[in-house]
């Protein structure tokens, strides 16, 4: 039985208590961002006037994390306060609207403020978000939780104006698991903020845990661990903190990746020869094969509507990435550039394959599912291992560049590529949460 980490049941202590405004604002949101193309929405932040805490001032990190969370985004434009024509800290509670012809008036779009008091041990943001033309307020809503989490609060803010304003889920309050380790000590599975902060161990057993995949609706990760002297397959639920086996059979059971619907997980299996990928139940069973054959194929990931799987094999000779129907059939080679092509993520809206591509060095390729328009996002160092965003923005990859490996993000063209972990361990083989 795991103990139950604090993030996972933060949820019960951070709400939204109060709800002030809300219009049809995201109605006709899908057909202004197609109209836009790449162009984004300029956003002014305001308020958060010093306030001290625990030996922090919550009025500017907040700021400064909401505009990393809309900046992240790729969809804002945040402004910088030099910039405007007022100090925007010394915007007060129900008089933002005196603010916002000045915003208007520079093209600035939306304002959005936020005032920090404390409830006892409790940090408590009052978050708002107007319309600086129509000088409507969208939302208006107080968050409150324990102050160790302040940072998922101001998280919680930002995704809830990139819902208010796009219509689209945020990612400022997922997770990324990972693995992390040092020379040859244990390799544990840790989860970290999706912007690096905040790491914190899930597995602690000392031995070799690898490739974990969190299920589609993050209440579950499926992992491969050593800690009983085999490679087996297990699975986290963060719920009961049960952690059981799925798969032991002798031999490597390794790789998962998750259905859609969460029902079935994919894995590579050696014990019948050769490694080949089975499918199972999430709650176990007798695996059924995909694949037959003494080649090495490994690395599944399901399309989004869960009718195909994309995976790497060396049946051909060298690793390549290939594609079946969920049930084995239809198989097709889909890479035929490079001589090592490995590690391939569908992208949550289906239309990229994301893999490793070995073009001198390891970088990181897209290309179509149907085998069309490569191409290389790196080429600093050896890249492996993507895994995308939920909104399929942005990947996480492993990188050498620094020296040792560690995890790096990117927006999904390849721009603003930075890095996450930097801890002095080796940080490799990433999941983002949904």
């Amino acid at each position: 039985m795991m103990r139950r980490f604090p993030w996972i049941v933060f949820g019960a202590a951070l709400c939204a208590l109060v709800t002030f405004a809300s219009s049809g604002h995201t109605q006709v949101i899908d057909r202004e961002l197609r109209e836009r193309g790449f162009q984004k929405f300029t956003i002014a932040i305001g308020g958060f006037t010093s306030f001290a805490m625990n030996g922090e001032d919550l009025g500017k990190a907040g700021a400064s994390v909401l505009s990393n969370d809309l900046k992240f985004t790729t969809v804002f434009d945040v402004m910088d306060a030099a910039t405007l024509p007022f100090d925007p800290t010394t915007i007060q509670p129900d008089q933002e609207r005196v603010a916002l012809p000045g915003l208007a008036a520079l093209k600035v779009q939306h304002l959005a403020v936020g005032y920090v008091s404390s409830r006892g041990r409790e940090a408590v943001l009052e978050g708002r978000l107007f319309d600086a033309a129509t000088g409507n307020m969208i939302f208006g809503k107080r968050y409150v939780g324990d102050a160790k989490f302040y940072r998922l609060i101001i998280h919680r803010f930002a995704d809830d104006i990139m819902f208010n304003v796009t219509g689209e889920k945020g990612v400022a309050q997922t997770r990324i698991a990972f693995v992390s380790g040092a020379g040859q000590a244990a390799k544990e599975i840790f989860v970290m903020d999706y912007d690096g902060a905040n790491p914190s161990p899930l597995t602690g057993n000392q031995s070799i845990n690898l490739s974990p995949r969190w299920s589609p609706d993050g209440r579950q990760i499926a992992y491969t661990s050593y800690r009983n002297g085999n490679p087996d397959l297990f699975v986290l639920n963060f719920e009961s903190g049960r952690r059981d086996v799925l798969s032991a059979q002798r031999g490597l059971n390794a790789t998962p990746g998750w259905s859609p619907d969460g029902q079935v997980l994919v894995f590579a299996m050696s014990a019948t020869g050769g490694t080949n990928l089975f499918v199972m139940p999430k709650n176990g069973g007798t695996p059924k094969p995909l694949t037959t054959g003494t080649a090495i194929s490994v690395s599944p990931s399901f399309s989004p509507n869960g009718r195909q799987i994309v995976f790497n094999s060396d049946r051909g000779g060298t690793p390549q990435i290939y594609i079946m129907d969920g049930d084995g059939s239809d198989l097709r080679r889909l890479t035929f550039q490079g001589s090592y092509n490995a590690s391939p993520r569908w992208s949550p809206r289906g239309e990229k394959i994301a893999f490793m591509c070995r073009f001198g060095g390891n970088q990181i390729c897209l290309i179509n599912p149907d085998g069309s328009g490569l191409q290389q996002l790196t080429s600093a160092g050896n890249n492996e291992e993507p895994t995308w965003s939920p909104d399929g923005r942005h990947i996480v990859f492993t990188s050498t560049r620094n020296g040792g490996r560690d995890l790096f993000v990117m927006h999904a063209d390849g721009s603003e590529q930075r890095r996450l972990t930097n801890n002095g361990r080796e940080n490799y083989l990433a999941d983002w949460s949904p």
